[in-house]
């Protein structure tokens, strides 16, 4: 069986991180005093609730490229390497997992993840001791190519488990980013799940 994992939400906390360094960069600094006179700044702020499938709602940039330029290349080991777990043994849990597991061939995802972020994600992982073969980076478009690829994904995102085709099996990670919207399997913990019983159960469906 191949599983997914997917590393934002499930096991980082790259919002909580997001959140802290857009406060102190465009909230708690002074105005640029190279603006020219009368012009009004951008007014930079946050709009709650903050929900992890619509952030550029939620921190409100200039526009994408702005966007992007401040997590892939200002902050980008900052957020992606050194935000906290999703909860303090996720990692550990999920180490517990695939041990349990060894018939099973997992892989850890990293979502739209550009430029610096992704030897970024390296580092969190080997910071947090994972012990896993398999990490692989891939852009929402190829999200279809990949559940072609899978049997089970774990994820905190929306746009997978939407995309998730009969046959195959999606989980919810449930975080304080997500409750917007539900699925039928849901865990809040990695050592939640059963993957033995889950298949078996999926099976017979």
């Amino acid at each position: 069986m191949e599983a997914y994992i997917s590393i934002n939400g499930v096991l980082r906390n790259l919002i909580q991180k997001i959140d802290y360094h857009y406060k102190y960069h465009f909230l708690e600094t002074d105005p640029d005093p190279d603006l020219p006179e009368g012009t009004i700044p951008f007014e930079y702020k946050i709009n709650f609730p903050i929900q992890n499938d619509k952030l550029l709602d939620s921190f409100v940039f200039q526009s994408q490229e702005e966007y992007e330029y401040f997590l892939f290349i200002e902050f980008p080991l900052e957020i992606f390497g050194y935000a906290g777990v999703s909860y303090p043994t996720a990692i550990s849990d999920l180490n517990k997992l695939m041990f349990y597991n060894k018939d099973v061939n997992f892989t850890v995802i990293g979502l739209d993840e550009q430029s610096k972020a992704r030897s970024s994600t390296l580092f969190f992982l080997s910071k947090n001791t994972f012990f896993g073969n398999n990490i692989k980076f891939i852009t929402s478009k190829d999200i279809n190519k990949e559940w072609e690829k899978c049997d089970l994904w774990i994820t905190d995102n929306k746009k997978i488990i939407d995309k998730c085709p009969k046959g195959k099996t999606v989980i919810k990670f449930n975080t304080e980013y997500n409750n917007h919207f539900t699925n039928n399997i849901e865990i809040t913990k990695i050592d939640d799940l059963c993957l033995k019983s889950l298949v078996n159960t999926t099976t017979s469906m």
